[in-house]
């Protein structure tokens, strides 16, 4: 019942976490991408190895497919972004009560919304906290929400899409609105693309990479995390610009 099954010369049904499945899919095809981080990398390896052309690379999905590898990799290349805990489970966020409010992600495995809970007290903990390996991250007070993708080649040049705003559905944790551009300053702006460029180049990106921030009420921009693939914050492009992020990629 995908919408694409019907569009595509050819079509397979099947887990993508599943290491053979991934495997036998690859020896299908010349050049392998994704549109969800959460593909079984040791088969993307494993294709890589045998001449497979995979876009984002595994190694850039060992950083982004990880919470924590994402955030200590923003830490080792003096990236800003909020202050983390690693948590190993749900008692484990009791010992840092310091830390509320806070945003629990669990490692792995979450996307638009799943795998993210707003902790404000010790209730939520025991009410909404997940009780499995994850990041606590201390809450920002946000003014804004912003998204730049930055597409790369195998050169090495670097091309970023405009800053965008984003609003967000409080309930669902999704994006609701994209305004592009972002209603931010020339120096805002400078920092966003910047950010994404060095993200982009740190990585050793082929590809595009979409780079999520966190505008502060104190004027400062953190980096909340990257998704290297098509994101949500990028469909306007299909329209609103000469190359779509589907094009760049």
């Amino acid at each position: 019942n995908a919408p694409c099954a019907n569009l595509a010369d050819h079509f397979v049904v099947g887990n993508f976490n599943d290491y053979q499945t991934v495997l036998d899919f690859g020896q299908t095809v010349d050049v392998l991408t994704i549109e969800i981080e959460h593909v079984n990398v040791e088969a993307l390896e494993t294709l890589e190895k045998q001449g497979k052309i995979v876009r984002p690379s595994s190694k850039v999905l060992r950083v982004i497919q990880d919470k924590l590898i994402q955030k200590q990799f923003f830490v080792k290349n003096n990236i800003p972004t909020s202050e983390f805990v690693e948590i190993k489970n749900k008692t484990d966020i009791l010992s840092h009560g310091d830390f509320l409010p806070a945003a629990q992600k669990t490692r792995t495995g979450g996307y638009d919304g799943q795998g993210v809970t707003l902790l404000r007290n010790e209730a939520d903990v025991q009410n909404k906290g997940f009780d499995t390996p994850s990041v606590l991250e201390k809450l920002v007070d946000i003014e804004q929400e912003l998204s730049v993708i930055v597409a790369r080649n195998k050169s090495g040049e670097i091309k970023t899409f405009p800053t965008v705003g984003q609003d967000f559905d409080p309930e669902l944790n999704l994006v609701k609105f994209v305004y592009a551009p972002a209603q931010i300053t020339k120096k805002v702006d400078t920092i966003c693309q910047d950010l994404a460029k060095e993200l982009a180049e740190k990585l050793k990106l082929e590809g595009i990479l979409a780079v999520e921030f966190f505008l502060n009420t104190d004027g400062n921009v953190l980096v909340n995390e990257m998704a290297p693939r098509a994101h949500n914050s990028g469909h306007w492009s299909i329209e609103g610009s000469i190359t779509s992020q589907f094009e760049q990629l």
